[in-house]
């Protein structure tokens, strides 16, 4: 296992000091971790602050697009160019176009749409051969009759990710692209499906090579134990979860 167990021994006695001066990568997952509500947390801006060379964003975010988060960055007084955050969204419309369909029926922000658009991917309301799921905030019945029927004839669904939801300002959650595959799945349980983000390894290989480094040499830092610690540590890399019983924070990782 390349975790360190948090529950199992103090804050105090981990040895960020080392973990954090060691690590040529230090990937940092956005969604409670990074940010809440795309707003940067204090801990965060600090641990950046003081890495931001080694740091790349790993993100299961299928809304934005990486300008948007270094603009968000930017705004707190941080500097981290696109090309170091990795967001399923992107990495899932590069995977669409990788196997050259003709016909796309994709479901996702009017951003993420754009940039399929601009990638070569030909969007359309019926008779697809390939369907591409994001996180969609305009997902209606109407939507999920006509990829469901898809799926019934065989069409097959690439998912950005398999997040049900994420954390939200003021304690609350946000549903995710998850939840409507899980509406998808429900519809057409036989349906071939292929999830792009975390806890799969396309996000952690990209990073690595964007960094120009093995995956003995990163740390990947997050507070989803399924997505960010699993996804990891079956990488074969190493992993600190945040937050929670172990009670480490991104405060005690800046100060390290």
């Amino acid at each position: 296992m390349n975790r360190i167990d948090l529950a199992a021994r103090s804050p105090a006695s981990l040895p960020l000091h080392d973990l954090m001066c060691q690590a040529r990568g230090i990937f940092l997952d956005w969604d409670g971790c990074v940010a809440i509500g795309n707003r940067v947390e204090p801990g965060a801006t600090r641990l950046i602050a003081r890495h931001a060379d080694r740091v790349a964003i790993l993100s299961n975010n299928s809304t934005h697009l990486p300008e948007e988060f270094a603009a968000i960055l930017h705004s707190a007084g941080l500097s981290i160019p696109p090309e170091r955050i990795v967001l399923a969204g992107v990495e899932a419309v590069r995977a669409a176009v990788a196997r050259r369909p003709r016909r796309v029926l994709m479901f996702g922000s009017p951003r993420i749409r754009g940039f399929a658009h601009h990638e070569g991917l030909h969007l359309v309301r019926e008779d697809p051969d390939l369907i591409l799921l994001m996180r969609d905030t305009r997902f209606t019945f109407a939507k999920l009759e006509r990829a469901a029927n898809a799926l019934h004839r065989g069409v097959p669904l690439l998912v950005a990710n398999a997040d049900r939801t994420h954390p939200g300002t003021d304690g609350r959650i946000v549903p995710e692209t998850g939840a409507l595959l899980a509406a998808l799945a429900a519809c057409a349980p036989a349906a071939a499906v292929t999830i792009v983000g975390k806890p799969g390894p396309t996000l952690f290989a990209r990073a690595c090579a964007v960094l120009g480094i093995a995956r003995q040499d990163a740390v990947m830092i997050g507070d989803n134990a399924e997505t960010d610690i699993r996804g990891a540590e079956d990488f074969g890399m190493r992993s600190l979860l945040i937050g929670g019983a172990g009670g480490v924070t991104l405060d005690a990782l800046a100060g390290g």
